[in-house]
C-alpha cells in the first residue's frame, strides 16, 4: 500500500500497511522478551512511515554530485530550498566548487528563482563550522536570498536540496572541499512531487524551530511558489525506475532500517563514517529508562546485523579508517561485529569514507546524512531516503565493489603507524579543509 503524504513529516514514522516487526533477538541476552517488545511498541506506535511514488532516481555519487547540483541550480525554474550542515567559501582558492555554487545561487535569485537556505549553527561547532557557515550565507544575502538558522539546541545534519516541485537531492555531501572533491560520498536525485513536498514541509518545520537570519520578512512558515518545474530529463539526467521512495528523516530512520534489516534474506552492506555503540541507555529529561531497554538504537541495528548473519544473510560492514584519523568507536564496533561473525572492512587509508549507505538484498538502498550514532538516530535532525529499486540497488553494489578494490580487513591501527609524515599527509595539511 502506498500512502499519500498528509501528516507532519516530523511525526510520521512507520509505513502505512507495513508489517511491524518486534522482538528481535539481541545477541548474548537472547532477547525475544516482552520487555523489549514493549519498548519497541512504545517507540513505534507514535510513528507512521509513508512509501511515496516516484518516477525515477538518479544516483550522483562522489564527483558526480557537484556537476549535477550546479546544473540543477542553474536550470531551476521557480524555487530552490537548501538544508546545509556545513559549507565554506574559500577566498584563497577562488576556483573551488563551493565558490561556484555560491555564484550559481546568486544568479538563480537574480533571474527570479525563489532561493531559501536553512543553515546549521547549533552548539556543536567542530573546526569553526558555524563561523564558516555564517560567512558563506552572508555572501548570499545582498542578492536577497532568504536564510534561516536552525534551532540552537539541535544539530541539523541534513544535506537536502529541493528544486522546484519535482526534484529533490538527498546526500551525505557537505559543501566543503574535501567532501566534494576527495571523499567517498553518496547522493540521489529523486523525481517525485510527493517526496519534494515532504522535504519542503520538513524544511518549513526546521525554519519554524529555528529563527530568521537574513532577508526573511515574516516569522510564518516559508511559502514556496508553484509554477513550472524542472525535470531530470531537461538536463539529461539518467533516471532509474523505482517502486517507491520512503523519506526517513530524524526518528523515522530507526524503525524503517530496523524492519528492513530484519526482512533481509540475501545480503546487507553497510557503509558508514563511524558507528557508535553505548554500554547503557542514556537518560533523557522527563523520560524514564524502561526495564530491559537497549543501550541505544544503534546497538539494536548492530544486533540486527548479527541476527541476519546467523540466519545465513551475507553481511558486510565498511568503516572509515582514514590515515591520521583515529576512531575508537569504530574499533570497538568492528571488534564487536567480528567476534560475532560479521565481516568488517576498512576503506582506502588515503580517502575518507563519509558516505552513509545501506544496500539490502537486490532491491533496497538507503542514502542520506544519517550516521549510525545515538545522537543521529535519537536526537539530531537528519535526512535519508529508502529507495526500492533493483536498478538503483545494482548501482550501489557496483559502487561498493569499486570501494573494495582498495579496502582491507578492518583491524585496530596503532597510532605510531601514522607517526612518520608521508607525501600525502604533507599535501593534505596544506590543502583546503
Amino acid at each position: 500500500m502506498v500512502a499519500q503524504f498528509r501528516t507532519d513529516p516530523k511525526e510520521a514514522s512507520l509505513r502505512v500497511g507495513r508489517k511491524m516487526s518486534f522482538g528481535v533477538k539481541m545477541g548474548r541476552s537472547g532477547w525475544y522478551s516482552s520487555l523489549i517488545l514493549g519498548y519497541f511498541i512504545l517507540v513505534s506506535l507514535s510513528n507512521v512511515v509513508f512509501a511515496l511514488p516516484a518516477s525515477g532516481v538518479t544516483p550522483i555519487n562522489n564527483r558526480e554530485y557537484i556537476a549535477t547540483v550546479r546544473r540543477l541550480v542553474q536550470n531551476a525554474h521557480t524555487s530552490i530550498a537548501i538544508m546545509l550542515y556545513q559549507t565554506r567559501y574559500y577566498e584563497e582558492y577562488p576556483d573551488t566548487e563551493t565558490n561556484h555554487l555560491l555564484r550559481d545561487l546568486i544568479e538563480a535569485k537574480l533571474r527570479g528563482v525563489d532561493v531559501k537556505i536553512l543553515i546549521d549553527t547549533g552548539d556543536w561547532n567542530p573546526n569553526n563550522k558555524n563561523e564558516y557557515n555564517l560567512d558563506y550565507v552572508d555572501r548570499l544575502t545582498t542578492a536577497g536570498i532568504e536564510v534561516w538558522e536552525d534551532s540552537p539546541t539541535d544539530v541539523s545534519h541534513e544535506k537536502v536540496i529541493c528544486i522546484d516541485s519535482d526534484l529533490t537531492v538527498v546526500s551525505s555531501h557537505n559543501w566543503t572541499y574535501y567532501s566534494i572533491a576527495k571523499n567517498n560520498e553518496v547522493a540521489v536525485v529523486v523525481e517525485s512531487k510527493p517526496v519534494n513536498e515532504f522535504f519542503r514541509q520538513y524544511f518549513a518545520l526546521r525554519c519554524q524551530e529555528g529563527k530568521p537570519l537574513r532577508n526573511v520578512k515574516s516569522n510564518a512558515a516559508p511559502i514556496f511558489p508553484q509554477r513550472n518545474s524542472l525535470h531530470a530529463q531537461d538536463i539529461g539526467l539518467r533516471t532509474y525506475p523505482v517502486s517507491d521512495v520512503e523519506p526517513i528523516p530524524n526518528r523515522r530512520f530507526f524503525p524503517a532500517m530496523h524492519e528492513a534489516l530484519l526482512s533481509a534474506t540475501k545480503s546487507i552492506i553497510v557503509v558508514q563514517r563511524s558507528i557508535t555503540m553505548y554500554d547503557k541507555p542514556r537518560g533523557k529529561p522527563g523520560q524514564a529508562i524502561l526495564p530491559g531497554q537497549p543501550a541505544s538504537e544503534v546497538n539494536v541495528l548492530l544486533e540486527d546485523l548479527v541476527a541476519a548473519r546467523k540466519r545465513g544473510v551475507d553481511v558486510l560492514v565498511i568503516l572509515d579508517q582514514t590515515e591520521d584519523f583515529s576512531d575508537s568507536q569504530n574499533d570497538e564496533t568492528a571488534q564487536y561485529l567480528l567476534e560475532r561473525g560479521v565481516k568488517v572492512m576498512r576503506d582506502d587509508l588515503q580517502t575518507q569514507t563519509h558516505a552513509k549507505l545501506v544496500v539490502i538484498d537486490d532491491d533496497k538502498v538507503s542514502v542520506g546524512s544519517t550516521n549510525w550514532t545515538p545522537s543521529a538516530l535519537e536526537d539530531g535532525n537528519e535526512a535519508s531516503v529508502l529507495v526500492t529499486s533493483s536498478d538503483v540497488n545494482k548501482v550501489y553494489k557496483d559502487y561498493v565493489h569499486e570501494m573494495l578494490k582498495n579496502a582491507a580487513p578492518y583491524q585496530k591501527v596503532a597510532k605510531d603507524i601514522w607517526s612518520t609524515p608521508s607525501v600525502s599527509r604533507v599535501t593534505k595539511t596544506k590543502s583546503k579543509k
